[in-house]
């Protein structure tokens, strides 16, 4: 039978579902023809669909010296090639190929579907949604390119975007692509669509065929719907699925936590630091710390970023009374502060590599910071009754109570509205300083700026449009000079920020505080408060919300903090 004959013939097999027939037919043709370049392509690309990755490889590289240099007369077999190495994680020689191919051939959508494609997996996504637009002026039509185009979007944090490139992906055709629904509905969670968010990865879940991380998916949506024990049992599902997936052993400690239900939640949040959702674990080369070991020399280790970290700090003086000897190993910026604090304890800046293998080895035990949970916090009814567990300078506090005396009167109160991590999932936890109209328009209040990154035309913008003057002194370094910073802090009246390391700093100093965020923090413990650190006001909303009644709280605290101020002062007067 010709060659022509039996290329039709594969094709039309692979057109009605007759895979193994087609895939039959092409390998008659090699087997008789082995340079036959339609049929390495047809071929080829039948075994990455099934992700027979290594066979693909092989087959395009034994034909490419045969078919000759990239030319339009071999686009199609080049691009199929280099979709099969970007499949194969060889990036860069997929990238080489099809920039070759849109340079000889920038009409033809293909070959810039295939390198957005490349670009997005080598997570340049500027220059992937580039390439994307270009295969979607070029196929409009092509749902999948619109789909990609969603996808590269929404890592990009442009969630409006990519939510229409992914509904215009599912209107063209997509719509029984469980990915589609997946992407979508993870970028409609980060939106704060919740209820839509559910029902997304609710489809995604039931045309994936109840995969392991589609249950995940449904979940992590659950849980923040403060639907605990729904998303309890789907994270249960995809552990089921996927028994050594880490990051669902993580999720489902932390809806635990979450939810309150503290002592189930302790070997899974023991496995989210296995390189999950705490991070990965140190490689320190000693058991880890239990309470049996009561005569040892304890290392204890960060976790997560600098506000949890001062979090589980709170933790730290029961582990000495518990043991011989502990070494805290904290953030840098933390070493003065955490040493006054934990005067029993050895203090020092994390001594790790860039491996997170120990550098120093004088400990014969440790343990996480979050691990401490199991030991010293199984219940409620263990945190213990006190208003703080850090310790400011008190000398640097003094100096701090006479600079802000000559600036004006008090009530004293810092402001700090979002962290500087700013991805597109965080941006939902914060409000604007435009917002805050209710807060600063409290009268009689001195104002001092607690926010740590490039913020000044925010404050110049703030000042101007709420008639306030915001404090700030430019040699303090906010971001760095924590102790410092403590002592500031403990010279206010009031601090009002969100979940960030300066509620997490003032609160451990126990300086009231308002901490503003979305409901449901694992944090909380269900409780709906912050047990680490009582002086914290917890003020929150469901993502769906506006942040109105969040804001309304704040402000009633600073307008508390202020009558409290003018009548001790009203008092003093008077001199009684």
């Amino acid at each position: 039978m010709p060659v022509d004959l039996l290329i039709a013939t594969g094709e039309r097999l692979q057109r009605t579902g007759d895979l193994a027939a087609a895939e039959n037919t092409y390998r008659r043709i090699l087997a008789t023809h082995p340079r036959d370049e339609r049929a390495t392509q047809l071929l080829g690309a039948m075994l990455a669909d099934r992700n027979d990755i290594d066979g693909a490889i092989d087959l395009f590289e034994a034909a490419a010296p045969h078919v000759g240099p990239t030319t339009s007369a071999t686009f199609g077999f080049y691009n199929n090639y280099a979709n099969v190495l970007r499949r194969a994680g060889r990036l860069r020689s997929a990238e080489e190929m099809l920039r070759a191919l849109v340079a000889i051939a920038p009409r033809e959508w293909q070959p810039w579907h295939n390198l957005g494609q490349t670009l997005k997996d080598l997570e340049r996504y500027d220059e992937a949604a580039a390439a994307m637009r270009r295969a979607v002026m070029l196929a409009p039509d092509f749902g999948p390119n619109h789909g990609v185009l969603g996808e590269i979007l929404h890592h990009l944090g442009r969630l409006h975007s990519a939510e229409v490139s992914l509904r215009r992906a599912i209107e063209l055709g997509c719509l029984n692509d469980h990915a589609m629904w997946t992407v979508l509905g993870n970028n409609q969670r980060m939106l704060g669509h919740l209820d839509d968010a559910l029902d997304m990865v609710t489809r995604a879940l039931m045309l994936s065929g109840g995969s392991p991380a589609a249950h995940s998916n449904v979940g992590v949506v659950l849980m923040q719907l403060g639907r605990f024990d729904e998303s309890v049992e789907h994270f249960h599902e995809a552990i089921a699925g996927d028994p050594e997936n880490n990051g669902f052993h993580g999720y489902l400690g932390y809806a635990l936590l979450s939810a309150g239900r503290l002592t189930e939640a302790f070997d899974p949040w023991e496995r989210a630091i296995q390189g999950g959702l705490r991070g990965s674990e140190r490689d320190v080369d000693v058991p880890q710390w239990t309470p049996a070991d009561s005569d040892a020399r304890v290392l204890v280790y960060r976790e997560q970023g600098v506000g949890d970290e001062i979090m589980l700090a709170s933790m730290y003086p029961d582990l000495v009374d518990a043991t011989r000897e502990v070494v805290v190993e904290c953030d840098t910026r933390l070493v003065p502060l955490f040493a006054r604090s934990f005067p029993k304890a050895e203090v020092r800046a994390q001594t790790h590599d860039e491996t997170r293998r120990e550098s120093m080895h004088d400990f014969d035990r440790a343990i996480p910071a979050g691990s401490l949970i199991r030991w010293f916090r199984p219940t409620l009814g263990a945190f213990p009754d006190r208003s703080s567990f850090l310790v400011p300078d008190p000398a640097r506090v003094s100096a701090w109570q006479e600079r802000l005396a000559a600036i004006g009167p008090g009530p004293y109160v810092g402001v700090s509205w979002r962290s500087k991590i700013q991805t597109a999932e965080r941006r939902l936890e914060y409000t604007r300083l435009d917002e805050w109209r209710d807060i600063l328009s409290v009268p009689g209040v001195t104002w001092v700026n607690l926010q740590y990154d490039d913020c000044n035309r925010e404050l110049r913008d703030a000042e101007k449009r709420f008639g306030v003057q915001i404090n700030r002194w430019d040699w303090l370094d906010l971001m760095n000079d924590f102790d410092e910073v403590a002592a500031l802090m403990a010279a206010l009246d009031l601090v009002v920020a969100p979940f960030n390391a300066v509620a997490m700093l003032s609160g451990a100093l126990g300086v009231r505080t308002v901490a503003m965020g979305n409901r449901y923090g694992w944090g909380e413990l269900g409780s709906g408060r912050m047990p680490w650190q009582p002086a914290i006001v917890v003020a929150s909303r469901m993502p769906n919300e506006e942040w109105d009644e969040v804001l309304a709280v704040a402000a009633r605290e600073v307008m508390q903090v202020a009558a409290t101020r003018t009548d001790a002062a009203s008092y003093d007067q008077a001199g009684v």
